[in-house]
């Protein structure tokens, strides 16, 4: 099973938000290799965005948490001409951000799953690939 992972699952990983700890579970379960985490490479500058200024971590808990991202064995997509081109048709499409955009446009390339907690990202899927929000998600 694989699912492409945007930043609203991965930032849960670092963060204590709501649905924080089924985030966790779907990091295990990557960890044990019982399914595969994909993402555009931007990820990790998004999340890095979301924690910098956590107060619960301290300046290494951050470092370190960006270098775990990295280390995770997710398969990254770097960008690409074909890719932007697409991601700039799902975005207009959709009316969402082009960085939004970016996890629709791999999860379609690898005809997969999105995952995500981003209520607005599950809706603005719908029709360009399958979704499941983090709440819904069963292994």
């Amino acid at each position: 099973m694989r699912f492409v992972v945007d930043a609203s699952v991965v930032a849960k990983w670092f963060n204590v938000e709501t649905l924080s700890d089924r985030a966790a579970e779907v990091k295990d379960a990557h960890v044990r290799g019982e399914l595969e985490l994909a993402a555009p490479i931007h990820v990790v500058y998004e999340v890095g965005n979301s924690i910098w200024k956590n107060p619960q971590l301290t300046d290494k808990d951050a470092n370190d948490a960006i270098r775990s991202i990295q280390r995770l064995g997710m398969q990254f997509f770097p960008p690409s001409l074909e890719r932007a081109s697409r991601t700039m048709k799902i975005a207009r499409l959709r009316n969402i951000t082009f960085y939004d955009a970016t996890y629709l446009q791999v999860a379609e390339e690898l005809n997969t799953t999105l995952l995500t907690a981003d209520e607005r990202q599950a809706e603005a899927g719908k029709g360009v690939v399958r979704v499941v929000h983090l709440h819904e998600i069963r292994f």
